[in-house]
C-alpha cells in the first residue's frame, strides 16, 4: 500500500527503514515538506499511498458490531470516531452518502492511521435499512439510558450528523433510542459526536 515516503526529520529515518525497504524512502528539506504537505506544520514524514480496494458490506450485516455513521460531515469528527472503531475492535463503520470524504487529508490526519485499518463502506439509508432489518439502534439525547441497559451483542449503532441528529428516516424504524445520560450536565446541551461514539463503543463492549 505505501509507495513512497518523504521524510524532512532524520530522527524518523533509522525506525522506517526497519519497517520498510529503504528504496521507498526519501529524504527532504523542510521546506520542500512545507511545499508538498497539505498541514499547517508537518509532522516531518509524508506517505504516498495506494488507494484501498474497494470494501462492501457482509452478507449479514446483523452479525456485525458497527457504526453507521449519519451525514458526518465534520472530517475530524470523522477520524476520531474511525480511530475509536479501531480502538474498540468494531467490524464495520458505515457511511452515509453525505458524509466527509474518508480520505479528506484532515480525515487521515484525526484517525492516526485508522483509516486504513477500519472497514469502511458507503450504504444509503434504504440499503441499510433492508440489509440490518430490526437490529439497529439510534442515539438521541431523548433514548433510554444506556447505563440501565444491557448492551446488544450485535447490531448498528447509528451516530447522527454534528447539529440535526439522526434523521427521521433512520430514527423511526430503529429498535431502540439510546442515550447517554446527562443528569451531570453543569449546562452542555449535548455531547460532541465523536466523544458520544467512545462512550457507546465502551458500553457496548461490555456485552
Amino acid at each position: 500500500m505505501v509507495e513512497e515516503v518523504y521524510i524532512s526529520n532524520p530522527d524518523y529515518q533509522q525506525v522506517l527503514e526497519e519497517a520498510l525497504s529503504s528504496d521507498l524512502i526519501q529524504v527532504i528539506t523542510p521546506q520542500q515538506m512545507r511545499q508538498i504537505s497539505q498541514m499547517t506544520t508537518p509532522p516531518g514524514v509524508l506517505a504516498v499511498c495506494r488507494m484501498p480496494p474497494e470494501i462492501f458490506p457482509p452478507q449479514d450485516i446483523r452479525a456485525c458490531k458497527a457504526f453507521y455513521l449519519d451525514a458526518i460531515r465534520d472530517p475530524g469528527n470523522l477520524g476520531t470516531i474511525l480511530r475509536i472503531a479501531d480502538w474498540f475492535g468494531l467490524d464495520y463503520v458505515f457511511l452515509s452518502e453525505d458524509c466527509a470524504d474518508i480520505f479528506n487529508h484532515k480525515v487521515l490526519q484525526a484517525s492516526m492511521g485508522s483509516a486504513l485499518r477500519v472497514k469502511v463502506c458507503t450504504l444509503d439509508v434504504q440499503t441499510l435499512l433492508e440489509l440490518c432489518g430490526g437490529s439497529m439502534y439510534a442515539c438521541d439525547t431523548e433514548g433510554k439510558d444506556i447505563f440501565k441497559m444491557t448492551p446488544p451483542l450485535s447490531g448498528i449503532i447509528v451516530l447522527g450528523n454534528e447539529s440535526l441528529g439522526v434523521s427521521g428516516a433512520i430514527t423511526h424504524q430503529v429498535k431502540e433510542v439510546l442515550a447517554i445520560p446527562g443528569q451531570w450536565s453543569q449546562g452542555a446541551e449535548s455531547l460532541n459526536v465523536a466523544s458520544a461514539a467512545a462512550i457507546f463503543a465502551a458500553w457496548w463492549r461490555q456485552a
